[in-house]
């Protein structure tokens, strides 16, 4: 009984630890809204493919557009 509650207490910690990485926007973080290109303003694809370690790693896409590098917020990668 007792590991259950604390398999529920690291539980709990990791999913309020995420949240407040996603809010934050740190690259621990998850987003899961639609992403669009600060550049061309063209929406992200749902289904991503990333074409760099990093990318895989973190998150982000290359724009299908205009091939700017984004980051998992559409934030520019430079």
């Amino acid at each position: 009984m007792l590991n259950v509650i604390i398999y529920a207490i690291i539980a709990i910690g990791l999913i309020i630890w995420f949240r407040k990485a996603s809010k934050d926007k740190s690259q621990w973080g998850v987003n899961l809204t639609r992403v669009v290109c600060p550049v061309c303003h063209t929406k992200q694809p749902i289904i991503r493919m990333p074409k760099s370690i990093e990318q895989g790693m973190w998150g982000g896409t290359n724009c299908p557009k205009c091939q700017t590098k984004l980051d998992k917020y559409g934030n520019i990668i430079t």
